[in-house]
């Protein structure tokens, strides 16, 4: 039993439309702001290059990849965005690599992606927990005088290791005076707590320099400078820093 044109025809052009289908080709290059798109029939999404990589693999539209290719390719692009992600990032602030990690992983980059990323930008020394830890703790000092527990805290609050965060603070804390810091802190808020009688007006210090991270000592001297000082009159705002 013979079969007839029009249905051996139909055969054959699924037999095509299947084997193309399985054919890997580049649709279309469209350049964009520092790069180019590449626009493959098998993918939802285009893969991204620098133009000097579609110039050096003679990349075409119409052109055919193999699968390894394809795959090889795919590594290239999340790579290649993942730096033009983090290097827009590190233009912006700083960050410890805990932080960076996070930041990257948030917009769904591989993790080999991500380590070689972060390699690269600690090589440059772009990426320094050490150096960001210091930083962060000398900021809080000037800014809002604190205790240990609470600048400790404040690291590991920015994903700094908990060893290197202990090591920093003791480093830049042991050349500061906990009363001095105390006081420095009590003093931001001593015209709302100074308006009270003696007692509330001790405790709501001690309560604030507890969360502060400064023990009862520190506390109580700190809180005693500024009650003499408002007995003798003198009211005025003392500087530390």
């Amino acid at each position: 039993m013979g079969f007839s044109f029009p249905y051996l025809q139909c055969i054959f052009q699924l037999i095509n439309m299947i084997e193309q289908s399985r054919t890997i080709k580049v649709e279309r290059i469209k350049k964009v702001a520092g790069g180019a798109r590449l626009f493959i029939n098998t993918l939802e999404f285009p893969l991204l290059f620098p133009l000097a990589k579609i110039e050096r693999e003679h990349l075409r539209e119409g052109m055919e990849l193999t699968p390894d290719r394809l795959e090889q390719f795919k590594l290239e692009s999340e790579l290649f965005e993942c730096d033009s992600k983090a290097a827009g990032l590190l233009s912006q602030r700083d960050y410890s690599i805990g932080e960076f990690k996070r930041k990257l992983k948030f917009k769904n980059f591989g993790e080999k992606s991500i380590r070689e990323i972060v390699h690269k930008y600690k090589t440059k020394g772009l990426l320094d927990d050490k150096r960001y830890a210091a930083k962060i703790v000398n900021r809080l000092l000037q800014e809002k005088p604190s205790g240990k527990p609470f600048l400790i805290a404040a690291l590991r609050r920015k994903l700094i290791p908990r060893e290197l965060a202990e090591e920093t603070v003791q480093s830049i804390y042991q050349d500061e005076s906990d009363v001095a810091l105390a006081v420095a802190a009590l003093t931001k808020r001593w015209r709302q707590f100074g308006q009270f009688e003696v007692e509330e007006a001790r405790t709501k210090s001690y309560n604030y320099l507890s969360r502060r991270g400064f023990n009862y000592s520190a506390a109580k001297a700190a809180f005693e400078k500024l009650w003499q000082k408002k007995i003798d009159g003198g009211e005025e705002e003392e500087k530390f820093y």
